[in-house]
């Protein structure tokens, strides 16, 4: 074996090597110390170490052990803020022991000053917040809260859970819908089976946002989670609710309180719903049930508004007041008392107890506006202005406090305020319902005071605008009747058509829709309005007004005789025969008028007498016209010297139904009738000079009968040329008039022109009677043919009526007789006989 060999050299290097490497290397750094612990972060250092055990104890199950540790940390966090009271570490550590020891205030005592040194630090200002809201001090909690949610942080996960738990309680339900959602987003996965807690919540969110479908989904979210839970099912009634079908939501309701009775919500919401409904007797059994499970504050203000329902408000007041003995200072409990004490006429009191929460401190803005508002039914509105003012300032920009304002100068009748403050109201609040219905109102009632003086254009605009906010059947009545008053009748017309559409609407609106359409000249559909008018009431007193109305449509349709019969049986309405009494007058002299053009002197007479017997008042317009029918009626009659007295004073000074022509063409009538025919033709070429709108077509007509007038009496007279002239000249004017035709041909005939004159009687005779007797004059007279002369003049006796009746049956007989078919008779006639024309 060989031994190994030896290095002493390399012994010796080896030293060597390690001091160069020593000295060769970076130079040794000095090793870091911090700097010793103050005295406060010491014992911060411990406190959060006692937090780390207290939690550990907890998340264990070790109550007892956990309170100690965390009682162990508060006071280590104690000392180190007192040692240092600026410490933000101390600080926070402290509100973190204290909340979990449920210790709010000292949180708020001992935090609170250094928050305020510190605002920007989320560390002080979670603890706090979460304090305050445990304090029920949520004014100062939700600012807070706000502030450390925006920062949206999985530790302040609680945060949007209270700041949702807030806004339901206040009815915000956007913002509470806003804070779970944000919870769920947020909420760790070991918490998601805890989810159907939150789905039930942010149901009640979109409940008070009205969002039924969205309500719907998140509580059948919540009952996945829980099926039987009576909460969820409450949820469920709330969105057939908000749909409107109540009566689901209080089968579903009734379900739950069976299986469930001691669900005092789901009890008090049916019960809610029954006193909506009107049934009393079930709503007390479900309060007295609520009130059993439990004395709560929700309970006896539940089976107080029973009380109240049942007309009991003595009772009512006692269930209020224990309201107020369990929960002293609740608002609503408060309201509740104040109403109740009114009910009994106690006004006095019900203020007096209102002020009195208000001075302990209850500044409350729903209280407050109960305050003004008793103060106002008392009858005490300068008060209730004060109160009023004082609810916007603490919230100018709600509706509330200017929508009170409004109802108190209202109750005084001081429009223009009161409109003035429902307008700053919909300023705030343009949607708000109550303001946009009050302050059309309040339009309203000006604008009735404003036509009571005269300004009818002001009270116009005052309620075009109501109308625009309150499109309802009422508020189109008033509109429609104040444009009828101002002879806007196309508006109103316009106004009347939407106005019988809207609901509500009633007789009384299709009446003023049939005065509209009789003033814009749509007789026929005005007549349709007032007889469904008649058919939308059946009081006799309104179907008069209706029939009133119809008469009025039926003159301007011609129907003069069904109106004359309206309005002399009017009925019992005094509204109706005062309409009636001013417009028979009228009527009948329309009448007179109707019966001169079909030639009844006699009658148009009796309307006028009738006239002069009802009386015309003051309406000297309507006498003048009057006496102007009563010439014409005279002319007719025969009256000439009555005729023309009459006229001339009836147009002795100028009158709106004339127009400057007229006093001409009622001279040319009267002068035509006396037979004048020259005299009259110069009076009315004068009248045609200028002819008024619609006189042509009647200047035509009484040409013609001049003409005609004329040609009877040259015929009369034997002076065939000018008979035939004239003729021609009226046949020329209307050329289809059949009797103008005949008397042409009766001249034809007397000129020796027979066979054109008997081609025209006979193509004449079924319309024109009398051909048959000239056809038989000229058989007997001309062609010597008896027999045919007896079957014409058989033919006209066959049409019962004609003139020379009497005479032509002699005639007839008497042929007959001659000629062997009747007993002798003597006599024949002499002549055509012309048809008698107007």
């Amino acid at each position: 074996m060989r031994r190994s060999p030896r290095h002493p050299r390399s012994r010796r290097l080896t030293p060597a090597l390690a001091l160069l490497t020593t000295l060769c290397g970076p130079p040794a750094l000095a090793q870091y110390r911090p700097p010793p612990m103050s005295e406060s972060q010491r014992l911060v250092r411990d406190g959060e170490a006692a937090q780390v055990a207290a939690s550990a104890a907890s998340a264990s199950g070790d109550k007892k052990e956990a309170e100690e540790k965390y009682r162990k940390a508060l006071a280590l966090f104690e000392q180190a803020l007192t040692a240092e009271p600026g410490s933000v570490a101390a600080a926070a550590g402290l509100g973190a022991s204290a909340n979990a020891l449920n210790d709010w205030q000292r949180t708020v005592d001992r935090v609170q000053p250094v928050l305020t040194a510190n605002p920007s630090e989320l560390a002080l200002a979670y603890p706090v917040s979460v304090a305050y809201f445990k304090l029920r001090r949520f004014p100062e909690a939700v600012p807070l809260m706000e502030r450390v949610a925006t920062a949206d942080k999985a530790e302040h996960l609680i945060v949007h859970y209270y700041l949702a738990s807030y806004y339901l309680y206040v009815q915000q339900g956007d913002a509470a819908a806003t804070r779970l959602k944000r919870y769920l987003a947020l909420r760790p996965q070991a918490l998601a089976p805890n989810d159907f807690q939150i789905h039930e919540l942010l149901g009640r969110a979109h409940v008070l946002r009205g969002d039924a479908a969205a309500a719907r989904a998140s509580f059948q979210q919540a009952q996945a989670g829980r099926p039987e839970s009576p909460s969820v099912q409450l949820g469920l009634a709330q969105v057939l609710e908000l749909e409107g079908r109540v009566g689901e939501a209080r089968t579903l309701l009734e379900g739950v309180t069976t299986r469930f009775p001691q669900a005092g919500d789901a009890r008090e919401k049916l019960a809610r719903l029954y006193l909506g409904a009107g049934d009393v007797a079930k709503a007390d059994a479900q309060a007295q049930a609520v009130v059993k499970l439990g004395s709560s504050p929700a309970a006896h203000l539940l089976l107080g508004d029973v009380r109240f329902a049942q007309k009991n408000a003595a009772a009512a007041e006692a269930e209020y007041r224990k309201v107020l003995q369990l929960q002293p200072g609740l608002v609503l409990g408060q309201m509740a008392v104040g109403k109740a004490l009114q009910a009994q006429g106690r006004h006095e009191e019900a203020i007096q107890f209102l002020e009195g929460a208000v001075r302990s401190g209850a500044n409350s803005l729903e209280l407050w506006a109960n305050l003004g508002s008793v103060n106002r039914r008392a009858g005490r509105f300068q008060r209730a202005v004060e109160v009023h003012r004082r609810v916007v300032e603490m919230a100018p920009r709600q509706a509330l406090g200017y929508v009170l304002l409004g109802a108190d100068h209202f109750a005084t009748g001081q429009w223009d305020q009161a409109i003035e403050d429902y307008a700053n109201a919909l300023q705030v609040e343009p949607e708000h319902a109550g303001a946009k219905q009050w302050l059309a109102r309040a339009l309203a009632h000006r604008a009735r005071d404003r036509a009571g003086t005269g300004r009818l254009e002001d009270a116009v605009r005052d309620l075009r605008r109501a109308y625009d906010l309150d499109r309802g059947a009422p508020m189109a009545r008033r509109l429609g009747a104040a444009l009828l008053e101002t002879r806007a009748y196309a508006d109103a017309r316009k106004v009347m058509e939407q106005g019988v559409m809207l609901p509500g609407a009633a007789w009384r609106d299709s009446l003023l829709l049939g005065y509209a359409r009789l003033a814009t000249n749509d007789a026929q559909a005005a007549l349709e309005a007032f007889n469904r008018a008649a058919t939308q009431t059946e009081e006799p007193d309104e179907q008069a007004e209706a029939s009133v109305g119809a008469a009025l449509a039926e003159v301007e349709l011609g129907q003069v005789d069904a109106a004359v019969q309206r309005l002399t049986a009017v009925g019992p309405s005094r509204a109706a025969a005062q309409v009636a009494g001013a417009n028979l007058p009228r009527v009948l002299v329309r009448r007179a008028l109707v019966r001169l053009e079909a030639g009844d002197a006699d009658a148009a007479e009796r309307d006028l007498d009738l006239v002069d017997k009802l009386g015309t008042g003051n309406r000297k317009e309507l006498v003048r016209l009057a006496q102007f029918v009563r010439g014409l009626a005279r002319a007719e009659s025969g009256r000439h010297a009555e005729a023309s007295a009459a006229i001339a004073k009836a147009l002795a000074s100028t009158q709106p139904w004339a127009w400057p022509n007229t006093r001409a063409l009622a001279t040319a009538f009267v002068l035509y009738k006396k037979g004048q025919v020259p005299a009259a033709r110069k009076q009315l070429t004068a009248a045609a000079k200028k002819p008024m709108p619609g006189q042509p077509k009647w200047l035509t007509a009484m040409t013609g009968a001049l003409h005609r007038r004329e040609a009877s009496q040259a015929y009369n007279a034997g002076n065939m040329k000018v008979a035939e002239k004239a003729f021609k000249a009226a046949l020329a004017g209307s050329p289809d008039d059949t009797q103008v035709q005949h008397n042409l041909a009766c001249v034809d005939w007397r000129k020796g022109r027979t066979t054109d004159a008997v081609e025209t009687w006979r193509r004449l005779e079924s319309s024109v009677p009398v051909a048959a007797l000239n056809l038989g004059i000229d058989a007997q007279e001309r062609r010597k043919d008896a027999g045919e002369a007896v079957e014409a003049w058989r033919r006209y006796l066959a049409g019962g009526s004609g003139p020379r009746m009497a005479q032509v049956r002699e005639w007839k007989e008497r042929l007959q007789s001659l000629h062997g078919l009747a007993e002798p008779a003597s006599g024949a006639p002499a002549d055509a006989t012309v048809e008698e024309t107007p």
